[in-house]
């Protein structure tokens, strides 16, 4: 769906990539050969060994679900 650099502005050596996909099958298919020799290659030229995460999210929900925790905070504050 989308994908953004980053970089550290006190240490501008440090790069932090996020990538988002709609699915995890997304993401495993984006996962060709070009692409793993890319990021290989960027970790065998790294001074330090990098910090490799791979985060995933279960759920997406909105503003909604904050306003139904609030409610249910209120509601056993009352009590």
């Amino acid at each position: 769906m989308q994908a953004q650099l980053y970089t550290d502005l006190d240490r501008r050596k440090i790069l932090f990539l996020v990538e988002e996909w709609e699915s995890r099958e997304q993401f495993e298919r984006s996962l060709g050969t070009t692409k793993i020799n890319t990021i290989v290659a960027a970790i065998e030229l790294s001074s330090e060994a990098p910090v490799v995460r791979v985060d995933s999210v279960e759920r997406d929900e909105g503003v909604h679900t904050l306003a139904l925790h609030r409610q249910r905070a209120e509601d056993s504050s009352d009590s």
